[in-house]
């Protein structure tokens, strides 16, 4: 389901994308002493998406992607608070994982756990949290117990994994769900603390990389103070914030947490803390007492009020949005227990990379992938990519030469030692280039500035240099390109991607060339579908994920279509007495709707009839017609526009049997097919920047004689309309008398929540048609009986 597919209004919505740093600096972290319950307040402003997120848990089936789409990660209401959370971390029909356990308290620091449980429950019986004393010390003992006997982990109590419990106790589960909650917190965003040193300290030296990142000025000032980020923040990331804000506050940022479910947003909420201390704890002269600092800054979120966590994290989106991703999917296992471990040894190198980086480091692919060409005529809207690079090639000029990337701009950085002056020239001409490229709406341009060398550590030396300048200059948004010059080339070969449509220069390798077209030559040649599943597997090489997601039906939908032995059920057969043919593609007037009608949503056997007119409307034929460019539109417009309710990912299912990608634009009264459009050839064959539709006539959703499915393939959906300026002179006795003029037919993976939410807009869109229909009916009797009316000149009128 889409995450823009409710009609909700966000409370305290910013355009963060208008948002430059300085507005940053303006947010506050209010630490009045103002007893005010912001969370009631922002549920009495806006009741309208908790209704539908009430509904949604009272339902059949929910997830975390449905509840993600109607919270649209803000703090949800108290008493959908648990419910939320277990969803989010997927533990509302988990097992008893304590069964195995054998109940005996013998870890070989058990008395430390039991002093720490025991502390904690007597803090929360002083704060006034009505708990039964010795049952919350016993489960929470047992829950720490289990969990370290089932990692084979010595507890520690600096570890402060309990503070998790702070939030949890309260909200009186039993031992199992107490127990599968905390661990799954546990092991999906509490950094790892069981590994070597070098690995435990992974989180805190990227945290500083990422304050490199945005804020040179202040990591360099910590640096020479020799304060480290895990001085600071050991506990806010152990707890996630639990052992330091307030449990409002608490409660309130693990609502957005586990909805995001972004184990690295703790990062950029940390970065959000610490730039808004930066005032406080850099104040010039003389450097500041270090454990005054520490102190400082340890106590920063501890201000914070639930009225703030909005804002909190919108500010920490902003930053991750503007921050290179490449660095979640490469250390996701260095850092979190539940991700998958190849082995120890690749676990301590990439911690050990880490620890040696002299700034973020950004994969190839990444790179590439932000590299993409533009369209003359593409539309910037909330799905384009938010991090473009400015690439600068550092290495000697005869290797540039022989060859680039199409986007490079050459910095000698051998200049900065042999002619200074000469070196401040060039990077005056690198900004100015910059700020040209950008304001051009160039491929080439963009405010990160991304370093590219040779790929070897001794001919790079020259390019660390130039990028400790800048950061001493403090320019943001600098990083480096993983691997250098090779890595790019070696990784194109990897993908079968023609160096020619990337690489310029005036010794190509012949080679490289001749291999790189035959390989290119096989993939478009090769009639048998395995070029297809090669152009997938390098879209998924190309983002790190797979990309663009596609669906392997077509084989089902042909032999469904083709399958004419088998009938309909009775209650379809009585719902549609004949067929008539023609495709009444458009969806004019609606027509009347009673409630004697069959559902709406049926699952039946077979729904389809070889001889059935309407097999011959699955998409009215116009779809197969030439593209007309006045008709081709960008995804995202229809997206944004007022009116959409959902717009669902599928596949329409066309006359012939082929399937066609598409999307499925919902309105509070129409339905439409958005179908894509082939885009445009994009170099070395990336995926493109946007989505091009084209939009074929809309539905009336009141025109929906029947929504049905097949047991078999649930997936395959088919929607039959009647024919609008007929169905607009029906009454209560005549429903059954609707006939079925068109049919439309997709796969729609969500299938069962797409139609669900569409049932809902049909019964509201047939209400609001009643209601205008009877008020139209009640204007016109009292018009026909006023005396000064003016007698009508037709009797037919």
């Amino acid at each position: 389901m889409d995450e823009t597919d409710s009609d909700a209004v966000i409370v305290s919505e910013r355009d963060m994308s208008e948002l430059s740093p300085d507005d940053l600096n303006d947010f506050e972290l209010d630490d009045s002493n103002e007893n005010t319950d912001a969370i009631d307040e922002l549920v009495e402003e806006n009741p309208l998406w908790h209704e539908e997120l009430d509904r949604a848990l009272s339902g059949d089936f929910v997830d975390h992607g449905i509840i993600k789409s109607i919270c649209k990660c803000r703090v949800v209401p108290e008493r959908f608070r648990m419910q939320v959370w277990k969803l989010c971390l997927n533990v509302t029909n988990r097992s008893n994982s304590m069964l195995s356990w054998d109940k005996k308290l013998d870890l070989a620091d058990q008395e430390a756990v039991h002093t720490d449980c025991t502390k904690l429950v007597e803090s929360l019986l002083d704060r006034g949290v009505e708990l039964e004393r010795q049952q919350a010390i016993d489960d929470a003992i047992a829950v720490m117990t289990f969990y370290c006997k089932s990692r084979a982990i010595k507890y520690k109590t600096e570890n402060e994994w309990f503070k998790i419990l702070k939030t949890l106790l309260p909200m009186h589960l039993d031992r199992t769900t107490l127990y599968n909650c905390f661990y799954a917190i546990q092991s999906r965003y509490i950094p790892r603390s069981d590994l070597s040193p070098s690995v435990t300290g992974a989180p805190y030296n990227l945290l500083r990389l990422v304050l490199l990142y945005h804020d040179p000025e202040l990591c360099n000032f910590l640096d020479t103070c020799r304060i480290t980020p895990e001085m600071f923040t050991k506990s806010w990331f152990s707890s996630l914030f639990s052992s330091i804000c307030e449990p409002d506050v608490t409660c309130a940022l693990w609502d957005i947490y586990l909805q995001r479910s972004d184990p690295f947003f703790v990062f950029f909420l940390t970065l959000v803390i610490l730039v808004n201390a930066k005032e406080q704890i850099i104040t010039g002269g003389e450097l500041p007492d270090v454990e005054t600092t520490v102190k400082v800054l340890s106590s920063a979120p501890s201000v914070l009020t639930a009225g703030d966590v909005d804002d909190f994290c919108q500010l920490a989106s902003y930053y991750s949005e503007r921050t290179p991703s490449s660095f979640r999917r490469d250390l996701a296992a260095c850092f979190y227990s539940g991700a998958m471990i190849t082995s120890a040894s690749k676990v301590d190198a990439v911690a050990s990379e880490l620890q040696n980086s002299f700034c973020l480091k950004i994969s190839i692919p990444e790179l590439l992938l932000s590299s993409q060409p533009k369209c003359s005529d593409d539309i910037d809207d909330e799905n384009s990519p938010q991090i473009r690079y400015f690439l600068v090639d550092c290495r000697p000029a005869e290797q540039y030469n022989e060859g680039h990337l199409l986007t490079a701009f050459h910095l000698d950085a051998t200049l900065m030692l042999r002619e200074p002056s000469e070196f401040d020239e060039a990077l005056t001409a690198l900004f100015a280039a910059q700020e040209q490229a950008i304001q051009a709406g160039s491929t080439a341009g963009g405010e990160h500035l991304c370093f590219i060398g040779s790929g070897d550590e001794e001919e790079d030396g020259y390019m660390y240099m130039v990028i400790a300048n800048l950061l001493q200059k403090r320019k943001t948004y600098i990083s480096v390109a993983r691997g250098g010059y090779t890595s790019l080339l070696e990784y194109l070969a990897d993908v079968s991607i023609d160096l020619s449509e990337w690489i310029v220069g005036s010794q190509l390798s012949s080679r490289n060339k001749k291999s790189s077209e035959k390989k290119t030559n096989k993939s478009v040649g090769d009639a048998s579908g395995n070029g297809k599943a090669k152009m997938e597997s390098i879209m998924k090489k190309m983002a790190g994920s797979l990309l663009q997601k596609s669906f392997s039906f077509k084989e089902k939908v042909t032999k469904f279509i083709e399958n004419t032995d088998e009938e309909w059920t009775q209650a379809e057969s009585k719902g549609t007495s004949s067929q008539k043919s023609g495709g009444g593609g458009t969806g004019g007037a609606a027509g009347k709707r009673s409630d004697d009608i069959q559902p709406v949503f049926s699952i039946d056997d077979d729904d389809d009839d070889g001889n059935d007119a309407d097999d011959e409307d699955g998409i009215p034929s116009s779809s197969n017609a030439p593209l007309n460019g006045s008709d081709i539109a960008e995804l995202g417009t229809w997206k944004c526009r007022s009116d959409m309710k959902h717009c669902f990912e599928c596949q329409a299912v066309q006359p012939d049997g082929q399937l066609a990608s598409a999307h499925l634009f919902i309105s509070s009264d129409e339905m439409r097919c958005l179908l894509e459009v082939k885009p445009r050839k994009r170099r070395g064959g990336l995926p493109p920047k946007h989505t091009w539709v084209r939009a074929l006539p809309p539905r009336v959703l009141r025109a929906v004689v029947r929504i049905t499915s097949r047991r078999s393939f649930p997936e395959l959906i088919t929607f039959k309309f009647g024919d609008p300026e007929t169905m607009q002179d029906l009454t209560e006795e005549s429903t059954e008398k609707i006939e079925v003029v068109a049919s439309e037919r997709y796969i729609i993976p969500d299938a069962g929540s797409a139609t669900k939410a569409i049932k809902q807009l049909i019964v509201e869109s047939d209400a609001v048609y009643q209601a205008k229909l009877a008020a139209t009916t009640t204007d016109t009797s009292q018009s026909s009986s006023t005396p000064q009316d003016e007698p009508s000149t037709s009797s037919s009128s």
